[in-house]
């Protein structure tokens, strides 16, 4: 919502054929297609074009060649406006409007969650005896998703311990490999992106056939959810935590990459990633794609 403190501004949308007009300007058009619908002359369109444009209720967003003519295109510059009157409640009164990403739609919806995060317990559990520390990397992941939501109505995170059937049957996000997460374990062995727990603990990737071996490997896959349809399933993981880290990092700044195809296979949603500490702190601040 764009928010002003000058009702004048707004003027142009209280009523008359600029009403008309801003109902057309919802996706770009240009004021010839107007004319046209609203049977009146271009002109006329373009007259009132100019001052919407001028209180900045619309803006141009593109131009093209039509009959030896330049034809430009405009659409509102918000979806919806409001004013301010008490200009003390200004700052109260502002706030973001969630982001938008097509390839979180399955796990977000109209705004809202629509995904469980699970992460692995701290206690000592599984064949490993494992104490899983990945859930210190969901605490990033679950601050970036949140900028896409309007907030949560209930829980949206488990440990795997606590998984039941009823649970496994959700879009879900998982943190940590099969060492320390036992529902990454359950579907370890069906991932084109794996580790193999006979190899201490190496990444394999059954696309390009290549073993990882770096501490600082991690990996990201994207599949349908074996035991829900319509549903899918996001694992972020490594060899260890910095892998992990690594993993998480780059789901959050290139969220695009994790869903595009794999180089080899453009058919799996699965790469191979390197974390890196740039700033020389000891924690991982970068994740490079290598596969």
């Amino acid at each position: 919502i764009s928010i002003v403190s000058d009702p004048e501004k707004l003027e142009p949308l209280i009523g008359g054929i600029e009403k008309e007009i801003a109902r057309f300007l919802v996706t770009p058009t240009c004021p010839m297609e107007i004319a046209k619908k609203l049977g009146t002359s271009e002109q006329r369109i373009y007259y009132h074009i100019r001052k919407m444009k001028s209180a900045g209720i619309i803006e141009e967003v593109k131009s093209e060649r039509r009959n030896g003519a330049v034809a430009r295109f405009y659409r509102l510059s918000s979806p919806a406006f409001g004013i301010i009157f008490d200009e003390s409640a200004f700052e109260r009164a502002r706030f973001a409007a969630p982001r938008y990403n097509a390839n979180l739609e399955p796990f977000i919806k109209d705004g809202k969650v629509n995904f469980t995060i699970v992460v692995g317990s701290p206690e000592p559990h599984g064949p490993f005896k494992a104490r899983a520390s990945d859930s210190m990397c969901a605490i990033d992941l679950a601050l970036f998703l949140g900028s896409f939501t309007e907030g949560i109505d209930e829980p949206n995170y488990k440990i795997d311990v606590e998984m039941r059937e009823k649970d496994l049957k959700k879009n879900l996000i998982l943190i940590g490999g099969p060492v320390a997460n036992m529902i990454t374990r359950k579907l370890n062995m069906k991932m084109p992106i794996r580790i193999l727990l006979r190899y201490e603990r190496v990444i394999y990737s059954a696309v390009s056939k290549k073993r990882y071996v770096n501490e600082y490997a991690g990996y990201t896959v994207v599949i349908n959810n074996p035991w829900s349809k319509g549903k899918k399933i996001i694992i972020l993981a490594g060899k260890r935590f910095q892998g992990t880290r690594a993993a998480v990092l780059f789901f959050i700044k290139r969220i695009n990459d994790v869903f595009e195809g794999n180089r080899y296979d453009k058919s799996f949603a699965a790469h191979v990633v390197m974390g890196y500490d740039i700033n020389g702190d000891g924690v991982i601040d970068t994740a490079e794609l290598i596969e």
